[in-house]
């Protein structure tokens, strides 16, 4: 574009390393290749930061590491695992037209306006070659949204055929998607799936996780404790809705679980996620048929108890096409799609947010 031609206004905004404000500018520039550059300042704004902000920004600064330097070691440690996994579908960057790919939440606050996910998208464009579209919570929140769950919105998408039913991911949290006879969708975090079973297994037993929930079969539920558990905060809480890891952290727990052995303790913890589960898509009205995807739905002692509760029938997304440890990186796939076509689904039902682009991008 020519200079006499390019009427584009640019703003540009920086922080210092003094930490107390934001200065911006608003430019016009002109010049194109092998032209005279030249650069016209329109406007020039500034925010002061408060002396709280500042004073955080300093003493992270100054620690020079500690918990920054380690959730950013994780964060980079974490890509190159994205980008090993990226090359491990064997395709080339130039067929792919972009990834979609979530992170690692490790905090997750929509009420108070923010998400944070660890990936570095600007080291996986560079690693694999591909554009990149990531920051898909933080897109959500930022329109008002609760950033989460995001796989529901591919759900109406694909799975409309198999209305009325629901589909439960069976994550470290688990997550719904209900379908009435209609194909409307809804969406929401329900509570703790695997995440707590499997923090209580690793302490207690080692390994990562109850191989088929046999270790949980082995005991039995107090019903007193999950009396306690069902009076959790979050589960009265309306959609929509979502948490983080944080909310079902396994230290909130210890207390209604000391008085109980190991193995009672976990079976516990299974039959209340099983309840969780049943209930929600129960209360839901769809009735019908639920699917189940994610880590938990290989538990086969899970699987049975929801199977118990549940009025209808309990498959597998293996019955939707899809298998149910890939269902969600199938979800983040689309959601690159959508991004990359300039689709805005709308996630009003399921996350609280208007129409958006979801996402950013990262480019090859």
């Amino acid at each position: 574009m020519s200079a006499a031609k390019d009427s584009r206004l640019f703003a540009g905004i920086m922080t210092g390393t003094s930490a107390d404000g934001a200065d911006a500018v608003l430019a016009k520039f002109s010049g194109g290749k092998n032209e005279k550059k030249s650069v016209e300042i329109l406007a020039r704004g500034r925010a002061e930061a408060k002396n709280e902000l500042g004073e955080l920004l300093r003493e992270l600064a100054r620690r020079n590491g500690g918990e920054v330097l380690r959730a950013m070691e994780a964060r980079r440690d974490l890509t190159l695992l994205c980008a090993e996994a990226f090359a491990a579908l064997g395709a080339r960057a130039e067929e792919v037209c972009a990834i979609g790919c979530h992170g690692q939440t490790i905090l997750h606050r929509p009420g108070a306006g923010f998400t944070l996910q660890l990936l570095d998208g600007a080291l996986l464009a560079e690693r694999t070659g591909a554009d990149v579209i990531c920051d898909f919570r933080a897109r959500d929140v930022a329109a008002g949204g609760q950033g989460a769950p995001l796989a529901p919105l591919f759900h109406r998408e694909f799975f409309r055929r198999a209305a009325p039913c629901a589909v439960v991911n069976l994550g470290g949290i688990a997550n719904i998607t209900t379908l009435d006879s209609a194909g409307e969708a809804r969406g929401w975090d329900v509570g703790p799936a695997n995440m707590l079973m499997d923090g209580w297994h690793r302490e207690h037993c080692g390994g990562d996780f109850d191989k088929d929930g046999a270790w949980a079969a082995s005991g039995k539920a107090d019903a007193g404790v999950l009396e306690k558990l069902r009076a959790h905060p979050f589960i009265a809480l309306p959609p929509p809705k979502s948490c983080g890891r944080e909310e079902f952290d396994l230290e909130n727990f210890r207390e209604v679980l000391s008085g109980l052995s190991p193995c009672d303790a976990q079976a516990t913890l299974l039959e209340w996620t099983a309840e969780l589960i049943a209930d929600a898509a129960s209360g839901s009205g769809v009735g019908g048929r639920m699917y189940l995807c994610g880590g938990g739905a290989k538990n086969g002692a899970l699987r049975r108890r929801i199977d118990e509760l549940f009025a209808g029938e309990v498959l597998t997304t293996d019955a939707l096409g899809i298998p149910p440890d890939l269902m969600e990186a199938t979800a983040f796939a689309w959601l690159a799609k959508m991004h990359m076509d300039g689709e805005r689904p709308n996630a009003k039902t399921i996350t609280g947010a208007p129409p958006r682009i979801p996402g950013a991008l990262y480019p090859r």
